[in-house]
């Protein structure tokens, strides 16, 4: 049983005429009672007879028609809410961000998605970059932004910015009023960091360890935003991107440590689990940032 042999009988049915049927559907007579033979050899029971100058539903017919008119208005709105879908004027753009992503860097990106697409709405999630890949297998978001490397099998991952990671304290901090300071020096010093296992911390520790030093946590918080206030408020060295402690820099409510001949860096990538997993809504956002960040 087929959708257009449903609608075909519908039209048979309302105007009591197989020529008009064909003509509402601009198709041949012949084709549209090729097709109501088909649909009576399927369910197995005559649905028109002819009564003088029309033609009427048997019995069989009428609770065809019952039913084929539940199931043609329920097709219609299917294909209505997947055309909005594929036209972004509805529907649910689900991503997973980093904090510092969120926050500095994808707002932009956001507010032109919401700006051209206001029926979608965008769901995000936030949390380091083990959170939103845990996320993203369990299908509760469609894209994650989130720090490299990812190594998941299964997953594609696209580089799209680089930051600078920046060593900041308050300026009354002891090595903020040094002119230079040496890893080493850091390392006793100790830092406000990111918590163990976390992508950035394992490459903040690796810099540190590639030099022969290492370095100790003096608190572990996986926050940005705590980790900045707490060290503008004295507690120590923190190791925070560039677009987090800006407006404090500039402020002069933090300062960069300027150390010896190192410069701390990550990559932020988009990940997802295929092209064909994604949404309409999905696709058109990674373009945005894609765009966005294009190199």
């Amino acid at each position: 049983m087929e959708i257009r042999q449903l609608r075909y009988f519908l039209a048979a049915v309302r105007t009591g005429n197989v020529g008009a049927a064909a003509a509402e559907h601009c198709i041949t007579q012949p084709a549209v009672s090729l097709q109501l033979r088909k649909l009576e050899t399927t369910v197995g029971q005559k649905l028109l007879i002819r009564r003088g100058r029309k033609m009427v539903p048997t019995e069989a017919g009428r609770a065809l028609a019952a039913r084929a008119e539940e199931v043609i208005r329920a097709v219609d709105a299917l294909e209505a809410e997947l055309s909005g879908l594929n036209r972004l004027e509805h529907g649910h753009l689900r991503v997973g961000n980093t904090d510092a992503a969120s926050v500095y860097v994808l707002p932009e990106v956001y507010r032109a998605f919401h700006r051209a697409y206001p029926g979608v709405r965008i769901e995000i999630t936030i949390g380091d970059t083990r959170h939103l890949l845990d996320a993203l297998a369990a299908g509760r978001i469609e894209l994650a932004t989130a720090t490299l490397p990812v190594d998941e099998a299964g997953l594609v991952v696209k580089n799209v910015y680089r930051e600078d990671m920046l060593p900041v304290a308050h300026p009354g901090h002891a090595l903020a009023a040094r002119r230079r300071v040496s890893l080493r020096e850091l390392a006793e010093e100790g830092i406000i960091a990111y918590p163990s296992g976390s992508t950035t911390r394992r490459m903040i520790d690796a810099a540190f360890a590639e030099r022969g030093v290492s370095v100790h946590a003096r608190m572990e918080i996986s926050s940005p935003e705590a980790m900045k206030r707490l060290a503008q408020s004295g507690l120590g060295v923190t190791i925070l991107p560039r677009p987090v402690v800006a407006t404090e820099i500039r402020r002069k409510a933090l300062k960069v440590i300027a150390l010896e001949d190192l410069r701390f860096e990550r990559e932020i990538g988009i990940v997802h689990r295929g092209a064909e997993s994604l949404s309409p809504a999905a696709r058109t956002f990674l373009q945005m940032v894609e765009r966005r960040f294009k190199k």
